[in-house]
């Protein structure tokens, strides 16, 4: 709290302690109430750690300081998207806002709103130029931004949905939530000419934002138009939402110092625009229960984004569901968005210490080893990783065997406190999480979940008892999806013991070299050469045990290293279509004595769904033969279809084990 020296903005307050009385006031309805809950916290030692988690003292007697003091937020806008801000008594008591998405009223509309201003099943088929051109063709993508018909009709959708709301201040013109921006020598122009494709897109919304100069036009610098134009500005009733989403969450964004980097464009887009919203991603979406610890990053990062004047900030986590060290991130958050300058070693502790009791210090030494050992391993923390890929980082097997030692340790010492249990019990679940997931890695070894029974191998029971466990514990949680796509903990248990079941594969071709005529991705590579036939089988975590090929078909020649009798071949594939994986429009399957002259034996086409999410083997019982190599061809579909929110870019294919036979 600062001295007076300021007047109470909207959200600010006052409060003045003399002998005899007390006054609290705010800028604002809410700024009074703010105002409340900081006296109730500051000077009566109340504390709101989560809802339904408060401390409220007893006291036989009260004294007051003098005071006189006058506290405004560090931004004027501020919403931390976790599942306990659902609660609006919690989120006043933090002091936070919400959008549109989340019963806000300052917002009429929230992002990727193009198609629905102007919605392509009303418009493409008589109108296919108000849409993207690209490779020469118009495509649901985005929309031509420099077609007038089109800022017409947006400006009449817009007039149109501002009298159904008309308090609303924000409303939102912006790119869908995918790449694919128009070509056309118009948007081409301005996009050259600006260094970005941000020039098309300010633009545009420049224009739009003239027709309503009462409102605020909001639109993102996302992915593509994430680069600040070099020539042209924003209005003065355009928002600017400024997002991170490629950014490395191991470390502060300011120490990126590259060509490009997100603080490049942050000060760039700083000394153009006077209305910028930073949305910021804060939770790990492919495994919003897995560990993350980016926790290190909260401080240095909100005080960058102060630094350069940022107006506004919304910290994506998930909501409607529980999700990793969700009561501490939201807290922490909340708080870091009024004051910056917070000690956050102090308010963590503060936390730890009030939600988890005699457990806390335990739990805090958790997580500062995960971030440790995140740190002394040198490697990136992606928003889509996975647990899978950070055994070599904060959850190899020693770190493991140290955390499971400090959560036995906290459990026991609330042992008797029903609620603190509980509330250790939930923050356990990321690492158990983690555990589950990092076996479908390893699938044999001690860390895996198979081991050897008579001459073959069998699920270990331990491991469905793991799986199982979660599933209940999660359910008491909160926990409604373990993935930013919705997989409910049942169903996520189901298919995890059903994956145990079919994941490790002993075959002729198994341990078999190979060749590929075109080699796989650098990051989609499964670890390199030999994984294709390995026996493990991979799961829906594309990043493991999957070889990807953007664009390009798959063929791989397996050399059996003798003539061999078979008569089944083969393969798995996976389709992920939030990803832009599709399942192969073809699969041929060969064989050869001498590895020139090939008999095909197996062969499917039309292949090609729309099913979200599908690993699938293709594969066929044939007459038996003798033979040394066995060729597998896969058609990529080449370019994602017509249907699909990427229409008409890059399609990836994603190949996992090649299986030689005899049944």
């Amino acid at each position: 709290m600062s001295a007076v020296a300021k007047t109470p903005g909207p959200d600010g307050y006052v409060i003045q302690i003399h002998p005899g009385s007390i006054l609290i006031a705010g800028g604002s309805h809410k700024g009074t109430l703010y105002g409340v809950y900081e006296f109730l916290e500051n000077y009566l030692g109340c504390r709101f750690w989560a809802p339904n988690a408060e401390f409220i003292p007893k006291k036989a007697e009260i004294i007051l300081p003098v005071a006189d003091v006058v506290d405004n937020p560090a931004f004027g806008w501020r919403e931390v998207y976790y599942a306990g801000m659902d609660n609006q008594d919690f989120a006043d008591k933090m002091r936070t806002d919400r959008h549109a998405w989340n019963g806000g009223e300052n917002w009429g509309l929230w992002v990727h709103t193009m198609f629905t201003l102007v919605p392509p099943e009303v418009y493409f088929d008589a109108h296919p130029e108000y849409y993207a051109l690209m490779d020469g063709k118009r495509a649901k993508t985005q929309l031509c931004l420099t077609n007038p018909d089109v800022l017409q009709i947006v400006i009449d959708a817009l007039n149109a949905k501002m009298k159904e709301k008309p308090e609303a201040k924000y409303w939102s013109v912006s790119q869908m939530d995918t790449f694919g921006g128009c070509e056309c020598d118009g948007c081409k122009y301005l996009n050259e000419r600006e260094g970005s494709a941000s020039g098309s897109m300010i633009s545009f919304v420049n224009q739009v934002a003239a027709a309503f100069p009462q409102k605020i036009i909001s639109t993102l610098a996302y992915q593509y138009t994430r680069k600040a134009p070099e020539y042209i500005k924003p209005a003065s009733n355009v928002n600017i939402m400024l997002c991170t989403i490629e950014c490395d969450r191991s470390k502060p964004l300011e120490s990126d110092t590259t060509p490009g980097s997100f603080t490049e464009d942050l000060r760039n887009w700083s000394a153009i625009a006077n209305d910028i919203l930073v949305w910021d991603y804060v939770i790990q979406f492919t495994n919003m229960i897995g560990p993350f610890p980016n926790l290190p990053v909260l401080q240095p990062n909100i005080q960058l984004f102060k630094k350069y004047q940022v107006g506004s900030v919304f910290e994506q986590g998930c909501r409607g569901t529980y999700s990793e060290n969700q009561e501490l991130r939201q807290y922490l958050l909340a708080k870091l968005l009024w004051n910056p300058g917070l000690n956050v070693d102090s308010l963590t502790n503060l936390f730890l210490e009030g939600y988890y009791g005699n457990a806390g210090s335990a739990i805090g030494e958790y997580l500062h080893s995960m971030t440790d050992a995140l740190k002394k391993s040198g490697k990136t923390l992606w928003i889509y990783g996975s647990p899978m890929q950070e055994t070599d980082a904060f959850l190899s097997p020693e770190e493991i065997r140290n955390y499971t030692l400090l959560f036995n340790k906290a459990e026991l010492s609330v042992a008797g406190d029903s609620t603190l249990q509980a509330r250790v019990r939930k923050a356990r679940l990321p690492l158990d999480y983690a555990m589950i997931e990092i076996s479908k890695k390893n699938i044999t070894g001690p860390d895996g979940f198979i081991e050897p029974a008579g001459t073959g191998w069998k699920v270990m029971p331990g491991m469905i008892n793991r799986v199982n466990e979660f599933v209940v514990q999660a359910g008491k949680s909160g926990v409604k999806t373990v993935h930013e796509r919705f997989l409910p903990p049942d169903v996520y248990g189901q298919q995890t013991i059903d994956f145990f079941n079919k994941a490790y594969t002993r075959h002729l071709a198994k341990d078999k070299p190979y060749a590929l005529t075109a080699q796989p991705a650098a990051k989609y590579s499964a670890g390199g050469a030999g994984s294709l036939t390995d026996g493990k089988r991979g799961s829906s975590n594309y990043y493991v045990l999957w070889q990807g090929f953007e664009e390009n078909d798959f063929t791989a020649l397996v050399d059996m290293e003798k003539p061999t009798e078979i008569n089944y071949v083969g393969a798995e594939f996976l389709q992920d279509l939030a990803s832009w994986i599709f399942y192969p429009v073809e699969v041929v399957i060969s064989v050869s004595d001498d590895g020139i002259k090939f008999t095909e034996v197996a062969a499917f086409d039309s292949l090609a769904c729309q099913d979200p999410l599908l690993i699938r083997e293709v594969g066929k019982m044939i007459n038996p033969v003798t033979v040394r190599f066995v060729k597998f061809y896969a058609r990529n579909a080449g370019k994602c279809p017509s249907w699909h929110i990427g229409h008409g870019g890059k399609a990836w294919l994603f190949a996992d084990e090649l299986i030689v036979d005899r049944r």
